[in-house]
């Protein structure tokens, strides 16, 4: 039998997580890296790109009825790719001028990145590929001050082709979730060791980090702080029957509208992954 594979177009449109100071989220993500506030409706914050239909990014608020949530590590590191160096360099000129803190500058191979945490502990990575995504062994110390000084354009937001390129999902079990991706959600595997796949032609890659502290009361909450869920974009119906025949003949669990425009499914970490038709 033909081993089951997504689609090369289908890709992680939308990251949603659950936060609990709105206003700071907002804030940082608006003012200090440059996402546009598209929308705000009940307890959801979603953000894009200059892009016109863009959603790259959905903050939602938890009942603040309940108190303050804890943050927990259903967590995530995820990487924003910056398509230029000059809006790269704008960028990390409005951190630097928002005196936002930058926890580490690194450069592998052709990447250049800077990291840093949102005000609630996420972690971001943004990052400038200068050639094609490959990976590469030495990682050296990246000066930022040349980019910024070289920056003569300033982005008042983030531009059309900025996309979330890379996640690391910080997981209780590396080899469950890996299989779970590759033959369930028809993943690709990119490592004998079980800690990373791809998908959309190896322009996204899931890292897997079996390092995950947490206590099981707290993972056990639907209302935890952190990653929420995915939007991954199917281009042709067909897909969609594809992927739900794949997920019936796997007997899965899984919801799919009577229309075919939205399938969801939870993976092993009760992350819930929404596959919506264009």
């Amino acid at each position: 039998m033909e081993k089951f594979q997504l689609s090369q177009d289908v890709y992680v449109k939308t990251i949603a997580l659950r936060v609990n100071d709105v206003e700071r989220m907002v804030s940082f993500y608006k003012n200090v890296l440059g996402f546009i506030l598209k929308l705000e409706e009940n307890n959801l914050s979603i953000f894009g790109s200059q892009e016109k239909d863009s959603r790259l990014l959905i903050l939602e608020e938890t009942d603040s009825d309940e108190g303050q949530k804890k943050p927990f590590e259903k967590s995530v590191c995820f990487s924003l790719l910056i398509p230029t160096e000059e809006e790269f360099g704008s960028l990390l000129r409005r951190i630097t001028t928002h005196n936002y803190p930058i926890s580490k500058s690194v450069q592998k191979g052709q990447r250049q990145s800077v990291f840093l945490e949102d005000p609630e502990g996420n972690e971001l990575e943004i990052s400038y590929q200068g050639s094609a995504n490959q990976y590469e062994n030495e990682t050296e110390i990246l000066d930022i001050q040349p980019l910024i000084d070289r920056s003569n354009v300033l982005y008042s937001s983030l531009s059309a082709k900025v996309r979330f390129d890379r996640l690391k999902l910080d997981v209780k079990d590396n080899a469950k979730h890996h299989t779970f991706y590759r033959d369930v959600l028809g993943m690709v595997s990119e490592s004998k060791t079980a800690d990373r796949l791809s998908l959309n032609d190896r322009n996204f890659w899931i890292h897997l980090d079996d390092s995950i502290k947490m206590d099981r009361q707290i993972a056990d909450s639907e209302e935890s702080l952190g990653l929420d869920f995915f939007v991954l974009t199917v281009n042709h119906e067909e897909e969609m029957k594809k992927l739900k025949q794949h997920l019936e003949d796997q007997k899965q669990e899984f919801f799919v509208d009577k229309k075919l425009t939205i399938l969801t499914i939870y993976d092993p970490s009760e992350i819930e992954w929404w596959f919506v038709r264009n």
